[in-house]
């Protein structure tokens, strides 16, 4: 907040940042380009010389001079102030501000207001994705705000909360990854929903991403229909468990994305206790893993079959949701229902028939 001016020839005020959002959004909105808002301040003539102690979040000061450019900016809210060129080492200590907004608290879980439109900022740094795809949204009933990189979409989801976000991956200032981990670490977004625009290669760079807390994939090249239909099944998955921390809410993606092989190699690889829990909305299955090794099979299907076999045709899904709950502290021991097995032997003993079931059809063929 600015407090009023000293009385001197040249107005002095103190600006003070109290948080680090409130910084993100002032940077973004005007100080990258050397203006800065003085609020609450509407009796400066325009180019009238100013000086300013800005205080920062982190505790640096800035010592600044510039020109009011508009008196009555933001609707007559406050004073827009021309700055004098930044110095090199005064982009520093921004730019250092900047990177610190990365640190916040754990995350909160926040109900989404029922029976409203759907906001969804759209980030990509491509003016003719950002166009077509917005007027596309926006004809079929979706509400839509925009950004070309990351750091612009934090402040404008700083400013006003979507119901999700709809990201591109690569993108110049500021990148998807970038923005997903930022945005997962903020007390007031990391209940958003977040959706990459893109097709990631392999299966580990697909799951790191839902590791990270992603929500869905989605190549650029869908549908205005699908991605609304897609779009409506995050949020209705998220209202279901709204809170979105990675931690407590293990891990969870689409088996289109990810295949259920690379997902058990992963628990193996890490050594993770908890319960795996699939669904292709036709059939459902848990599996228990201790330390990485397979211990109990929940739901054998329509027939009884031994729980390995029933892996074997959990494995052959190409569809469906993973969720994976970390067990609390002492249930290691629950379950165990049957011999521990090895993830690694089950899905070398998949392969292996799938390559002798591949063999005999050629034959037959």
């Amino acid at each position: 907040m600015a407090e009023q001016p000293k009385q001197a020839k040249i107005a002095t005020f103190g600006v003070r940042f109290e948080s680090y959002d409130d910084f993100l959004v002032e940077y973004t909105d005007n100080l990258r380009r050397g203006f800065l808002m003085l609020p609450s301040v509407r009796n400066l003539a325009v180019e009238q010389v100013v000086r300013i102690k800005l205080s920062l979040p982190n505790r640096a000061i800035l010592y600044l001079s510039g020109s009011v450019s508009d008196p009555g900016a933001d609707g007559g809210k406050g004073t827009l102030i021309k700055l004098v060129n930044f110095t090199a080492e005064q982009d520093k200590i921004l730019s250092l501000c900047v990177n610190s907004v990365l640190i916040d608290a754990a995350p909160a879980a926040v109900e989404a207001a029922p029976n409203k439109p759907i906001n969804v900022l759209l980030v990509d740094d491509s003016p003719s994705v950002r166009s077509e795809l917005s007027t596309a949204l926006r004809a079929r009933g979706i509400n839509v705000s925009t950004a070309d990189n990351g750091l612009l979409a934090m402040s404008a989801a700083l400013k006003q909360e979507p119901d999700l976000i709809l990201t591109d991956v690569e993108m110049p200032e500021m990148d998807g990854w970038t923005l997903l981990r930022m945005a997962r670490a903020r007390k007031k977004l990391a209940h958003i929903p977040i959706v990459f625009l893109t097709a990631l290669s392999d299966d580990m760079s697909r799951l790191q991403g839902y590791r990270m807390g992603v929500d869905d994939y989605l190549p650029k090249t869908l549908p205005a229909d699908e991605i609304i239909a897609r779009i409506q099944g995050v949020l209705a998955r998220r209202a279901g468990n709204p809170n979105p921390a990675v931690e407590s809410r293990g891990l969870r993606g689409d088996l289109h994305h990810v295949r259920l092989g690379s997902v058990l190699s992963f628990l193996e690889a890490e050594k993770k206790t908890g319960d795996l829990r699939l669904d292709n909305g036709d059939d459902h299955a848990v599996l228990r893993i201790v330390n990485g090794i397979l211990r109990d099979v929940k739901n054998l299907g329509d027939r009884v079959q031994h729980p390995h076999e029933r892996v074997f045709e959990l494995l052959s899904w190409s569809s469906g949701q993973f969720e994976f709950f970390t067990l609390p502290p002492g249930s290691e021991s629950e379950g165990g229902q049957i011999e521990p097995t090895s993830v690694t032997y089950l899905l070398m003993e998949h392969a292996r028939r799938e390559d002798e079931a591949a063999e005999a059809n050629r034959r037959r063929s």
